[in-house]
C-alpha cells in the first residue's frame, strides 16, 4: 500500500489522470444513452393516447422500432468499445515504465499485477460516476424527441438499477482486461518496455482474419433480396423484417467494422514504410518513424474516422432512399400517413447515429492524441532539449494523423459502397450516386475537420510534455 501511495502522488492527481477518467466518463455516458434509447422504444408507445394502437399492433410497429434501435446500437458497438478501450489504454505508457521499473529493482509479479489493476479501476470508477451523472442530465433532451409522433419520454429512457449496475461491471472489466494485456510485456520484458526496444508489428494475423471477414461479409450480402425485405408491410409483417434487420444489416455492418479495424494497422503500416524510403523531409521521417514504431497505436489515431466513413457509405444510400421514400409519400397524400411517419422516422435515426458516431470521433482523437502525446514525451522533450523548432514536432504530427487517415478513408469507403449496392440487390441510380459521393467527400472532410480540432485541443499538452525534463516525464 506504501508503494501504492507513493505512486498515486504522482499519477492520480495529476493532469494525466484527468483524460482517463473524463474518457470513461464520455464512453460511459454515451454507453448508457444509446442503451436508455433502446429500452424507451420498447415502451413509448404503451401509453401514449394519440396512436391508433389497434394499427400499431396489427403493423408490429413497436417491434419494428426495436429492432431498428437494436441495429443502430450494435453497429455503435465497435466505436464504443473503441472508445473505452482508448480510455483504459490512455496512461498505459507511462504506467508501464513505472512498473517495468519497480519489476527491474525486485518487484513480484502480484504486486505489479496489483498496482496496474488498481490504477486502471480507480479511474475507470471515477469515471463511471461522472458518467452515469451526465447520462442523468442526456436522458431529458433525447427524451423529448418523438418518434411516430409520441415523445420517447425521459421516464423510458431511464434504466433500471441492475441494468446500470451491468454497464458498471462491464466497464470495471475493460478496464481491468486493458490493464492485464499491458503488463505480459512488463512481467516478460521489463528492460525492453524502459527501454523502448520492441519494434511495432505489422498485424499479419490480423490482416488474414479480416480480408477473411470482408469476402465472407460480402457473400452475405449477396444473397440479399432487396430492400423490400425490411418492409413491415410485405409478407411476415414486422417478425420477417427485424430478422431481415439483423441478418443483412446489423450483422454486416457489425463484421465490416471488424474487419476494417483488423486490417487497419497493416494499411497504416505499410503506408508508413512507403512514406519513409520516398521522402528526406525531417517532419515526415521523424513522424512516420513513431508510425512504424506502434503501428496499432497510429491506427488508433485515425479508427474513428475510418469507422464514420463506412458507416455514411454503408447507411447513405439507405439515408438517401428514405427521404426519396419520404417526400413521394408525402405527395400521396394522408393515405400514406403511416408508411411517411416511419420514413421520417427512419431518417431521423439515421442521422441520430450518424451524430452519436461523429462524436465518438471527436472524443476519440482527443484522446489518442493525449496518448500519443504522453507515449513519446521523452523523445519530444529530448528533441526540444538539442534545439527541434516545436513548429517541426508539431508537423510531425501533422504527418503522422493526416497522411494514414485519408488512406483509411477512402478504403471504408469503398467497401461500404459495394456492400450496400449488393444489399440493395439493383443498381443505384445516377442521382442516388452522385448524392453518395457527396456524402462520402463529406464524411471524409468532415473527419478530417474533426481530428484536426482534437490536434489543436492537444496543443497545451504538447507544450506541457515538450517543455519538461526528461527525468520529469
Amino acid at each position: 500500500m506504501q508503494i501504492y501511495a507513493l505512486l498515486a502522488k504522482r499519477t492520480l492527481w495529476s493532469s494525466q489522470a484527468i483524460l482517463p477518467v473524463l474518457a470513461f466518463a464520455a464512453s460511459s455516458a454515451l454507453f448508457l444513452t444509446v442503451a436508455g434509447g433502446v429500452q424507451a422504444l420498447s415502451t413509448w408507445l404503451d401509453h401514449a393516447t394519440n396512436v391508433d394502437h389497434e394499427l400499431v399492433n396489427l403493423m408490429g410497429i413497436q417491434k419494428l422500432y426495436m429492432g431498428l434501435a437494436w441495429v443502430a446500437a450494435l453497429v455503435l458497438v465497435v466505436p464504443l468499445f473503441t472508445l473505452g478501450a482508448s480510455a483504459a489504454r490512455l496512461s498505459a505508457r507511462r504506467r508501464d515504465e513505472r512498473l517495468a521499473s519497480l519489476r527491474l529493482i525486485g518487484a513480484s509479479t502480484t504486486l505489479i499485477v496489483g498496482l496496474s489493476v488498481a490504477d486502471a479501476l480507480v479511474y475507470s470508477l471515477v469515471g463511471f460516476i461522472i458518467g452515469l451523472l451526465l447520462y442523468l442530465v442526456l436522458i431529458f433532451p433525447f427524451g423529448a424527441m418523438h418518434f411516430m409522433n409520441v415523445p420517447l419520454g425521459a421516464e423510458n429512457m431511464l434504466l433500471p438499477v441492475s441494468m446500470i449496475f451491468y454497464c458498471f461491471l462491464g466497464c470495471m472489466v475493460l478496464a481491468a482486461l486493458s490493464s492485464l494485456f499491458g503488463l505480459a510485456k512488463v512481467s516478460i520484458s521489463p528492460l525492453g518496455v524502459r527501454t523502448r526496444a520492441k519494434a511495432g508489428s505489422a498485424g499479419y494475423i490480423a490482416l488474414g482474419i479480416g480480408v477473411v471477414l470482408i469476402i465472407a461479409v460480402m457473400i452475405l450480402a449477396s444473397t440479399s433480396t432487396g430492400f423490400k425485405m425490411f418492409s413491415p408491410f410485405q409478407d411476415g409483417g414486422a417478425d420477417s423484417a427485424i430478422k431481415n434487420l439483423a441478418i443483412f444489416i446489423a450483422l454486416p455492418g457489425l463484421l465490416m467494422m471488424v474487419a476494417i479495424d483488423l486490417i487497419g494497422t497493416f494499411l497504416v503500416w505499410a503506408y508508413a514504410k512507403i512514406r519513409v524510403r520516398m521522402t528526406q523531409k525531417a517532419s515526415v521521417l521523424l513522424g512516420y518513424r513513431a508510425v512504424l514504431e506502434s503501428p496499432r497505436g497510429a491506427w488508433r489515431q485515425v479508427s474513428g474516422v475510418a469507422l464514420s466513413t463506412f458507416l455514411v457509405t454503408f447507411f447513405g444510400p439507405i439515408l438517401i432512399l428514405a427521404g426519396e421514400m419520404n417526400k413521394t409519400a408525402k405527395e400521396v397524400g394522408p393515405a400514406a400517413g403511416p408508411f411517411m411517419t416511419i420514413m421520417a422516422d427512419m431518417f431521423q435515426g439515421m442521422l441520430l447515429m450518424l451524430f452519436f458516431s461523429y462524436l465518438l470521433v471527436t472524443l476519440s482523437a482527443v484522446l489518442n492524441q493525449s496518448a500519443a502525446i504522453y507515449e513519446r514525451g521523452s523523445l519530444y522533450s529530448s528533441l526540444n532539449m538539442m534545439g527541434t523548432p516545436t513548429r517541426l514536432l508539431q508537423a510531425s504530427r501533422l504527418t503522422v494523423v493526416f497522411g494514414p487517415l485519408v488512406l483509411i478513408s477512402v478504403v471504408s469507403a469503398l467497401l461500404g459502397l459495394p456492400l450496400t449496392a449488393l444489399i440493395a440487390a439493383q443498381g443505384l441510380s445516377g442521382e442516388i450516386l452522385t448524392k453518395m459521393f457527396g456524402m462520402t467527400f463529406g464524411a471524409i472532410a468532415l473527419g478530417l475537420v474533426l481530428v484536426y480540432v482534437g490536434l489543436l485541443a492537444t496543443i497545451p499538452f504538447m507544450r506541457q510534455v515538450t517543455h519538461k525534463p526528461v527525468s520529469a516525464l
